[in-house]
């Protein structure tokens, strides 16, 4: 599929996640917007209708279904997106807007109009399944990722950690306001999250680095754990 990519998780313990992260470092280069310790720390808030549809859709197995949420990352109120994740049987189409902090917050107040006037075919388009569809915010997600790229064939691959849930008592944009008096660890054992991303196919190079039996084969997203996690939602 054109624009489509491939996306694998893996859950890992703390000990497969040293073995293989070790691996992976000795090959692929650091993310370019990597801190001193290695990584960045993202916080993504993410939009659902008044019957959990995303959430279902994914706990399901559906294969053709979207989810959309703010991210940003390390608190930079400069640099917020609105994004859309689809998927269509084993491809991942990915869709994103710049937008401000002021439109930010009033998204999260559920005020949609603020997108009506948008010039950006994206943003209208959000604008418009807001209504049609009931869209608003549900849970927030937070976690540290380390993100290593071979640019060659375009792979990505991540570790997420320290995987928290926060919205039950408001959203707020970033780390320390209302939103976070209730948040949420994920993991009992502080498990981490392995993410690989390609196109067409997987270096072998790459793939030889990743033992075959590695972790735990994730079906589920970092939103349907923290989604369940926050009100309770079966399915997982």
């Amino acid at each position: 599929m054109p624009g489509g990519r491939r996306e694998v998780k893996f859950l890992l313990a703390q000990a497969e996640y040293a073995v293989i992260k070790n691996r992976v470092a000795a090959l692929l280069e650091p993310d370019e917007h990597s801190d001193s310790d290695g990584g960045y720390f993202i916080r993504s808030i993410y939009f659902d209708d008044i019957r959990d549809t995303a959430y279902r859709e994914k706990v399901n197995g559906v294969f053709d279904r979207r989810k959309f949420r703010i991210r940003l990352y390390n608190d930079d109120l400069t640099f917020i997106r609105l994004e859309s994740k689809e998927k269509y049987n084993k491809w991942i189409i990915k869709q994103h807007a710049r937008i401000d902090e002021n439109i930010a917050k009033r998204l999260l107040d559920e005020d949609f109009r603020v997108l009506d006037d948008s010039e950006n075919d994206f943003l209208k388009h959000f604008s418009s399944l807001t209504s049609e569809i009931g869209l608003r915010s549900v849970v927030t997600t937070d976690y540290y990722r380390e993100a290593y790229m071979y640019p060659a064939s375009n792979l990505r691959i991540t570790f997420d950690k320290h995987l928290h849930a926060s919205g039950l008592t408001g959203f707020s944009l970033v780390r320390g306001e209302a939103g976070d008096w209730l948040s949420l660890p994920i993991f009992r054992h502080d498990e981490v999250v392995m993410e690989i991303k390609y196109d067409d196919f997987m270096p072998e190079m790459v793939s030889a680095v990743i033992p075959r039996k590695t972790g735990k084969a994730l079906a589920v997203s970092k939103y349907c754990l923290c989604r369940a996690q926050a009100i309770g939602l079966s399915g997982i």
